[in-house]
Order: structure tokens, then C-alpha cells, then sequence
């Protein structure tokens, strides 16, 4: 089995955090430039009558252009995050390690696939369970990605926890048992290594990792984020029947289209909105099209798997922030794991 090694060169410091600002903003839902403010920042949160916004600091000029009235919420929404010692939360190389220990352990059902690295030389891989776990059967497969937005930490751990429970009770429950026997299941656990080790929200350049995918009218489009094109060729190469992925916060289900207001197929609908109404039952959270619970965004994950392969593609916002206290992980663990339970037995 092949296993991931970080050379002392890839592991970044706590003193080589990235200077990356990012400050939020409260827009009115009146303002007339709403759409291009979307095409060129992110629209984080729907209020009752307003949208939050993330600006980072060196496009704060342009944003006050297209917002002059928008009032400031936050200058800084990861100072906290970086200027704290968050114990209880993982570490880029102790996440790997972590992932091939589990790898190692058992073995039977469970290795690592590497699809790459990052810009900074960071390993990009996917732990893939199965019964059959050397073998490409013809079981839907199924892919679970983390840490998109580098500092969505609570994202890592949720899915640590639930690939763990997967793992060590697979002998035992035999609902579990019936998930990894039908299924073939593929866990990144970081899709954005650099902006993870560096507890910074974007990539390399200031680029929002998730506008960074083609979509149906720009289906050509280049992609300026290295993880983020690697993941694409991952996903293409296995042809994924279902994706889900994990952000935080905000407590949403949601499914496509995100960069138009329009309906996807009406088929398609159905299925989606029944599932995400069944494990929004699980936990209360919102659930819908990402353009109708948040806002219009180009260029998004959930987007192009379901626009490429008619996958079943969500995305989750979980928990009311990035970071929680370490205490309160098994909680939002806890808050998410019937709910992808269920997204595995949809298929």
C-alpha cells in the first residue's frame, strides 16, 4: 500500500500563516449590483433582508464601488483562528498521519489514493473504503470532500470522525456494514492543503477555491487553483454517482444550480429535494438550490458534478462556524452524521 509521506520542506508553521485579510460586509437585498458583487466575491449568508459578504482586503476598493453603503461586520473574520491555539483540532500532517494509520489498520477495507499535490507541494489524497477495496466494482461510488475553504477546520474533523466510526465498526453494526458492502466510498478529508496548513480561507493568489470550477456557460474555463484542477481530473477519472461537499457555516443542505436561478431537470429535482428534505429532518437545517437558500454563485463544486455526470451533488454548510470550541466537535459530529448516513443509503 502506497503511503503518503510529508517531507520537513511541505509542513507549513504556525509562524508562516498567510497574511490573507478577509473582511465581511452586511449588503442590502436592494442594492442594484447584487449580481456583480456575487460574480466577484462571496455571498456567504442570506439574512432576512440583507446578504453577508466576503471581501478580501485587496479588492475592498472594487467591492465599496458596487456597495457604497455596506456596513462593516467583521475587518478580520480569521484573526481569531490564527492567533489562537486550537487544541482539539488537527494539524495538515497529523491529519495524513492520521488517515494512514487508519489506511494501515484496516487494510481489509480501507487505502489511501493520492491524486496530486498542491502548489506548495502538499499531498492531495482521498481515503477510498470499500469491502473490496483493491477492486472497481460496479457499486455506485461516492465522493465526501473537506476543508474546500482552508479555514472551515470544523469540516476536517467531522469527517475524520465519521471515516473512524466507519472504519472501526464495520464488523459490528450492520448498517454500516451494509454502506461500505454496496458502496465504494472516497474521503478527502482537505481538498485546499495550502490554505489549511495556513488557516487561511482561499488558495494561492487570493482565489476562491469554490468559483474556481467550469460551468455550463463557461464550460471552458481555466482553472487558476491548483487542488482544485487536480480534483477535477480525480473526479472525472471515476465517474462519482453522488458528491457532497462540506463547508461550514450556516446549517444548509443544498443542491444545484447555483450559478442560475433556474430548476435542473425535473426528475433530478425530485430526487434532491426529497433527500435533502429527509436529512434536513435529521437536523433542522435549511435546504433547497444554492441559488434560492443563499444566492447566485458561479463556478461551484456542486455545479459541475452534477452538470458533467448527472451526479447527485450537495453542499453542506454545517454548524454556525468555522472553528468551535474543540468541546463542542462530538456535538456538530453528532449533528451531521445521520444526514450523511442517509446521503449513503439514498444510492
Amino acid at each position: 500500500m502506497r503511503k503518503i509521506i510529508l517531507s520537513c520542506m511541505c509542513i507549513l508553521s504556525m509562524n508562516s500563516y498567510s497574511k490573507e485579510v478577509i473582511s465581511s460586509y452586511k449588503v442590502s437585498r436592494a442594492n442594484k449590483n447584487l449580481q456583480r458583487i456575487a460574480d466577484s466575491f462571496e455571498i456567504k449568508k442570506k439574512l432576512n433582508n440583507s446578504y453577508v459578504v466576503y471581501v478580501i482586503k485587496e479588492k475592498t476598493n472594487d467591492f465599496k464601488l458596487l456597495a457604497p453603503n455596506a456596513k462593516l461586520l467583521d475587518l478580520d473574520i480569521n484573526k481569531s483562528i490564527r492567533d489562537k491555539e486550537l487544541n482539539g483540532y488537527h494539524t495538515f500532517s497529523e491529519v495524513v498521519s492520521k488517515y494512514n494509520d487508519l489506511a494501515k489498520e484496516f487494510s481489509d477495507i480501507a487505502k489511501i489514493e493520492k491524486y496530486g499535490v498542491s502548489k506548495k507541494g502538499l499531498p492531495l489524497f482521498a481515503i477510498k473504503i470499500s469491502d473490496n477495496v483493491n477492486l472497481d466494482e460496479k457499486e455506485p461510488k461516492l465522493m465526501f470532500t473537506s476543508a474546500t475553504h482552508g479555514d472551515e477546520l470544523i469540516t476536517v474533523e467531522v469527517q475524520m470522525s465519521l471515516v473512524e466510526e466507519l472504519l472501526r465498526n464495520f464488523h459490528s453494526d450492520p448498517r454500516l456494514k451494509r454502506m461500505i458492502e454496496e458502496k465504494q466510498l472516497y474521503f478527502i478529508p482537505v481538498v485546499n492543503p495550502d490554505g489549511f496548513s495556513k488557516r487561511s480561507r482561499y488558495s494561492s493568489g487570493r482565489v476562491d477555491p469554490n468559483r474556481d470550477y467550469p460551468w455550463p456557460k463557461k464550460p471552458n474555463r481555466v482553472n487558476k487553483v491548483t487542488c482544485i484542477k487536480h480534483l477535477i481530473n480525480f473526479y472525472n477519472k471515476h465517474d462519482f454517482s453522488g458528491s457532497m461537499d462540506i463547508h461550514a457555516s450556516g446549517k444548509m443542505i443544498m443542491f444545484p444550480w447555483a450559478y442560475t436561478r433556474k430548476s435542473i431537470a425535473n426528475s433530478d429535482f425530485k430526487f434532491m429535494d426529497n433527500l435533502t428534505t429527509s436529512m434536513a429532518k435529521t437536523n433542522n437545517y435549511k435546504h433547497g438550490p444554492i441559488s434560492k437558500v443563499i444566492y447566485v454563485a458561479k463556478g461551484s463544486s456542486a455545479d459541475y458534478y452534477y452538470w458533467k455526470n448527472n451526479g447527485v451533488a450537495l453542499a453542506i454548510e454545517l454548524t454556525t462556524t468555522k472553528a468551535p470550541a474543540s468541546s463542542k466537535i462530538p456535538l456538530v459530529v453528532d449533528e451531521a452524521r445521520e444526514m450523511i448516513w442517509q446521503f449513503i443509503e439514498a444510492f
